[in-house]
């Protein structure tokens, strides 16, 4: 009877807390997103220190790494870190000195460009034969120093609109800057004594888990780990290589824009499948205010290098890497940017490469242990009768080779 007491009144509770959750919903509501908020600066601060730690894990091992004296091993950390941070900071730097001005340089000259960008592809007799003539004129007809009078007017309204809520756009920006600052604080933190902090976590899984569980839970971080370094590597490598090829080809074609154009597809090229496309329409809109053909040898020119780049550099840098079909790659490229944006976008690709090498290897466990023999691959049947299609005619080819030959044979015997 008391056994069944206590059942009771753990259902009663459950009733009362289920009760509260309803009917107090939006209190419980701002109250976790409260504390979710409170805990952004730490979150984002382990995300910046994994970063960095890819970058600082390199410095160390070449940083003295030979040398046995405890003055080295007592400064290689600071030294490997502040020499992260400032390595970090100064690419960043750079990209934004460099890109910025030119691209609102580009900006202004596009959208100065448009009426002479127009009337120039309306001279051209392929892009008459695309677009209707009705159209043509159309374009031609339109005032576009007023249209985008216009759209200058109404940019210049709206920002002026938001004059009354500047003090709250000041102060949201201040936060999420003191946001991101505590963020790197955190991070320097996390990675000034990470080996402590990852003891630390040990104990705490380890502690409340049991030993089979703890050790299978260190194996899946261990395969998330190891698929998020090396796709960010990876990534950031073939960043570096598109952009330097980008730039190095439109150098020799003698193509405008060639500093902000290459790093702009660079960039863009970190996101996987979509970026590389929209890193292409950027510049061969930009290009295309300055000369038609111009952005036209652009679009040859990308498109090969885009080619070369995905079937000879890309296989290479990421062989092997995540181990992810290119059909999951993307699936985990729509959900992630359907449910983040470009961040989704990002990371994405390695979340879904984890739960992959993780599922996988659940499936190779429980056919082990159920005594399963593994599956033979299916073989394509569509294939497999061209093949046939294939041999047989090659076979009736070589018997009509054959009698062309006895016939001739014959021939040179009678005579």
């Amino acid at each position: 009877m008391n056994l069944e007491w206590k059942q009771l009144r753990k259902i009663g509770f459950a009733i009362f807390l289920l009760y509260l959750a309803i009917y107090y919903w939006k209190n419980i509501a701002d109250l976790i997103a409260t504390g979710i908020s409170a805990f952004v600066p730490v979150v984002t601060g382990a995300v910046i220190a994994y970063m960095i730690n890819i970058l600082m894990d390199m410095y160390e091992d070449y940083f003295f790494k030979k040398m046995n004296n405890p003055t080295i091993d007592r400064i290689r950390r600071p030294v490997c870190l502040t020499g992260s941070i400032l390595t970090i900071g100064a690419i960043i730097g750079v990209l934004v000195y460099l890109v910025i001005p030119e691209l609102v340089t580009s900006a202004t000259i596009l959208v100065e460009g448009i009426p002479n960008g127009v009337r120039a592809l309306a001279k051209y007799e392929w892009f008459q034969k695309i677009v209707p003539d009705d159209i043509i004129e159309k374009l031609l007809e339109m005032n576009w120093k007023d249209y985008i009078d216009s759209a200058m007017k109404f940019f210049k309204g709206g920002v002026s609109g938001f004059a009354g809520s500047a003090m709250n756009l000041a102060g949201s920006v201040f936060s999420k800057f003191l946001s991101a600052l505590l963020g790197i604080v955190f991070a320097i933190y996390f990675l000034g004594s990470k080996e402590k902090f990852q003891l630390q976590a040990l104990r705490v899984i380890r502690v409340n888990m049991k030993e089979e569980y703890y050790k299978r839970v260190l194996h899946y971080l261990s395969v998330g780990n190891y698929c998020f370094h090396n796709y960010i590597v990876g990534k950031l490598v073939d960043a570096v290589v598109v952009g330097a090829l980008c730039g190095i080809g439109m150098s020799i074609l003698r193509l405008p824009y060639v500093l902000m154009i290459s790093v702009f597809v660079g960039f863009t090229a970190l996101i996987p499948i979509v970026g590389t496309y929209l890193g292409i329409a950027a510049g061969s809109i930009i290009i295309l205010t300055v000369s038609p053909m111009k952005a036209l040898e652009f679009l040859i020119f990308i498109v090969i290098m885009i080619q070369f780049e995905a079937n000879v550099i890309y296989p290479k840098l990421m062989s092997d890497s995540i181990g992810l079909p290119g059909i999951w790659v993307l699936a985990a490229v729509t959900v992630g940017g359907t449910l983040a944006g470009i961040l989704g976008m990002l990371i994405g690709v390695p979340i879904a490469a984890t739960f992959y090498q993780i599922s996988k290897e659940i499936i190779q466990e429980r056919e082990k242990k159920l005594g399963l023999e593994q599956l033979p691959e299916i073989k394509n049947v569509t294939q497999e009768r061209w093949t046939k299609i294939k041999n047989i005619k090659n076979k009736a080819m070589k018997q009509t080779e054959q009698m062309k030959e006895r016939k001739e044979l014959k021939g040179k015997e009678k005579d």
